[in-house]
Formats: C-alpha cells, structure tokens, sequence
C-alpha cells in the first residue's frame, strides 16, 4: 500500500482576486496602454487585468491607491 497523505480541506487552486465592476478600464503601469479586464468565469484562473501589449496579467490588489477608471458615459 501506499503511503500518502490527502489534505482534508482540498487545495484551492483560483485565488481570491478582487474583480471590478464590468465596463471599468486601467491604463498598464508597464507601457500605459488601455488594458483588458477578463470575464470572471469559473474556470479561469488568472488576474483579472490583461495587457496585451507587455503581455502581463495585474490584480486590483497590484493598484491600491490608485483608483478605477470608468467610462466617459457613467
């Protein structure tokens, strides 16, 4: 038999990101291009910003202190 452990509350495996409102935008603090925010679906795992042009993912963890930009029509 073999000896192995299980853990009993499972891994969790997709952080707990805080996800902004839909139709909010950021500019990369990378390369200050408009970024993409990603649809918060179940089986997505990763930070919900995407900046297509330096290819990096952000969290709104990452830009404490500097608020969301929202659409010139709200």
């Amino acid at each position: 038999m073999h000896d192995h452990s299980t853990y009993e509350d499972g891994l969790k495996y997709r952080p707990d990101y805080v996800w902004p409102d839909e139709g909010s935008t950021r500019d990369c603090p990378k390369c200050s291009e408009e970024m993409e925010l990603i649809e918060n679906l179940e089986n997505y795992y990763g930070k919900p910003w995407w900046c297509s042009e330096c290819q990096w993912q952000f969290s709104e963890e990452e830009f404490e202190g500097n608020p969301i930009q929202k659409d010139a029509d709200d």
